[in-house]
């Protein structure tokens, strides 16, 4: 078995040229999402118009304007393709949720909590996991099945009911009205919970998860200092006489990580490399069998999406992705591979992963 590659600390890393995927980065790389470059306009745009979400509708976190289509492509740990800019920072969208998965998984690892199984209140003390939300257990959050009830920095729960992701023909609009299940009966995309999920996290953690993710997760894999996680202009948590920002798990109202994807491949790889990093065990190699785990989707596990259904037909049943708008991660460990999409076409998703996947 040869001998595993891993990038040096950034922006160090060791490249493999290839005339086949030359010539695919040179088909692929102009196409681009319709999605405005003013991302703060356009989001508004969609919150306010096709989710009508009046007051909760504003952008509350930063969201700079977008770059250019961007890609890269590491195979067996060599940076085979790359086109755009993969060391610009550019808001991650809800590829943010992977890093959340990330710091459960750590948090389990250093027993800050007994199970995914146990009630987020047996070791979080808040208000947020009172009265009927006492019940929710971190297999909910991360598997978007809690059915939290409440409101978090001024938006509720109920504005993301009926989400459809990804969306289908004759799925009602977000936020229509519908019976309020048991924790762990329906499975929903919803960023309210998804920060609450941020919220238990930093409660657990006693800090910025930025710091944790940073000092645990970045540092270790030799990312650069290029990153950065935000919440929102509201998102303050008092722990112990501080005042702690708490982070937000994607962007649909601005925040989450601003990050290079050469820092998300790094990520990535990590996970390719089921938490080893150059004979370093960052994370149990149990979580990586966790995270793809379907719950009641079963396209999805704990804060990522896997395919083994085959949704995307040309990488390995074994992999997982994070998804945002026109943002794509994955890391498919069967192959050793890691590829970073931003500002791509959407619906030509499976057409260019399989022209990159044909030519390695």
């Amino acid at each position: 078995m040869s001998e595993l590659i891993y990038p040096g600390r950034a922006p160090a890393w060791p490249e493999r040229k290839s005339a086949a995927l030359d010539a695919v980065v040179a088909e692929i790389s102009g196409w681009e999402t319709s999605v405005s470059v003013d991302l703060r306009d356009f989001k508004l745009k969609e919150n306010l118009g096709e989710y009508s979400e009046g007051e909760h509708g504003a952008i509350i976190g930063p969201m700079p304007d977008r770059g250019p289509p961007t890609g890269l492509v590491i195979h067996k740990g060599l940076k085979v393709a790359e086109w755009g800019t993969p060391e610009r920072a550019d808001i991650a969208f809800s590829v943010s949720k992977g890093a959340l998965s990330t710091l459960a998984g750590l948090a389990l690892a250093r027993n800050l909590m007994s199970s995914l199984d146990a009630p987020v209140a047996q070791s979080v003390s808040a208000e947020a996991f009172e009265g009927p939300n006492a019940v929710i257990t971190w297999r909910h959050l991360l598997t978007m099945t809690s059915e939290w009830h409440g409101s978090l920095w001024g938006i509720p729960d109920s504005i993301d009911w009926n989400r459809a992701v990804p969306k289908f023909p004759g799925s009602p609009p977000k936020g229509t009205p519908r019976d309020r299940k048991a924790p762990g009966e329906l499975w929903e995309f919803n960023d309210v919970r998804v920060n609450v999920l941020a919220l238990a996290l930093t409660l657990l953690w006693k800090r910025p998860l930025a710091d944790v993710l940073k000092q645990e997760i970045f540092d270790p894999i030799g990312a650069s200092s290029d990153w950065e996680w935000h919440g929102y202009e509201t998102s303050y948590v008092e722990i112990e006489g501080r005042h702690v920002p708490v982070v937000s798990g994607g962007a649909h109202w601005g925040g989450g990580l601003i990050i290079p994807a050469t820092d998300l491949a790094r990520l990535a790889l990590l996970y390719v490399r089921r938490g080893n990093w150059e004979g370093r065990q960052i994370l149990p190699e149990s979580w990586f069998d966790a995270v793809r785990e379907p719950s009641l989707n079963p396209n999805f596990g704990l804060m990522w999406w896997n395919n083994g259904r085959s949704t995307i037909p040309s990488l390995s049943t074994s992999a997982i992705w994070g998804s945002g708008i026109a943002s794509f991660l994955v890391a498919d460990a069967a192959k050793d591979l890691v590829i970073v999409l931003r500002w791509y076409d959407v619906p030509r998703r499976d057409e260019l992963i399989g022209k990159i996947v044909d030519a390695l």
